[in-house]
This record gives structure tokens, C-alpha cells and sequence, in this order.
């Protein structure tokens, strides 16, 4: 079980080059770039939404991942939660469906990951909803301070993608 320590922001998607050469000049590496398709699920007994829960297939040309992701706690404008997260095999959608679990929702995103020291910055391009930066690690601020990534354009966003395609949605439908 780890705990995850996560700051997302919304940036302006032309940021994203100058981004890539500000982590790439401050010592970090690309570890993977690559197209994800997160599947979240509803539970056949529980809302996740009233829970602050998820359960998600992550699909990569690398394989598929299950992941649980318990109930947020915004901490300083961090958000820390329990996540649980294995590899498993193309007939986990047949069990999940057997046991009750439907899928509620899609998110496609172009993401590319970095790493340096313990800490762990994506840059996602997601279907729909823009660009975004998620900094992870002991002390995300500081490494949002230390990149100056307010002054190129990022704000913060506590919401989940999932929240951020469910209010995109109920929007377009009024």
C-alpha cells in the first residue's frame, strides 16, 4: 500500500514544450511517454462518487492495471490517498462485470513521465478536458516553485479527472 502525495495543475497546453525542456534542464528523465485509457468502474452497492472512492483499469500498450484509490484528504493543497494498484490480464473486465462492477466512465490521455530524486511529474494531454501537470512526492510545492510553474500559466485543480469529465458532461447537457 502506498500513500500517494499529488498537486495537479491546469496548464495552458502550449506550456507543455517549455515544460518538457525546464524538467529536462533540471535533471530529469523520461521514463515513459505514452497514450493511457483509464476505465473507471461503479460498485454494484456503493457510489464512489458520495465515497470519495475509484477503481480503475489502466489500459497502456505496456499491459492493464487494476487500481483502488481510497477517499482523498486535501492537505495544503495536497491531495494524499491510500492507492492500491497490481498488474493483472485481459479477463479482469469479464470478472469485474461478473461480479457486478459496470464502467461509468473513459479518460484518454497523452502522458509523459518524469522522474528525479523521489519525485514523479507527469504531463498529460487528456481528451477533452486540456492540459494538466501532476507533481508527486514528499513536498510537491516545493518542486512547483523550484519549476516556477505558476508563472507559466498553471493553476491549481483539486478535482479528479474523472470529477472534471463528470462536470464537462452535466455541463454540455445544459
Amino acid at each position: 500500500m502506498t500513500i500517494e502525495r499529488e498537486v495537479k495543475l491546469r496548464i495552458p497546453c502550449n506550456s507543455l514544450d517549455r515544460i518538457r525542456d525546464l524538467l529536462e534542464k533540471k535533471g530529469f528523465s523520461v521514463v515513459v511517454e505514452q497514450r493511457e485509457v483509464d476505465i473507471y468502474y461503479s460498485h454494484p452497492c456503493r457510489d464512489f462518487m458520495d465515497t470519495d472512492e475509484a477503481l480503475r483499469l489502466r489500459v497502456t500498450d505496456g499491459g492493464i492495471r487494476l487500481t483502488y484509490k481510497g477517499p482523498r484528504k486535501m492537505r495544503d493543497g495536497v491531495k494524499e490517498r491510500v492507492e492500491l494498484e497490481a498488474p493483472v490480464g485481459e479477463g479482469v473486465t469479464g470478472i469485474l462485470e461478473a461480479l457486478g462492477f459496470r464502467e461509468a466512465l473513459r479518460v484518454t490521455k497523452e502522458r509523459v513521465y518524469y522522474t528525479r530524486d523521489g519525485y514523479t511529474v507527469t504531463l498529460d494531454r487528456v481528451e477533452g478536458l486540456g492540459c494538466f501537470v501532476e507533481v508527486e512526492g514528499s513536498d510537491p510545492w516545493l518542486l512547483v516553485e523550484d519549476l516556477g510553474l505558476k508563472e507559466l500559466g498553471a493553476e491549481r485543480v483539486d478535482a479528479t479527472y474523472v470529477e472534471l469529465a463528470l462536470e464537462k458532461m452535466k455541463g454540455s447537457k445544459e
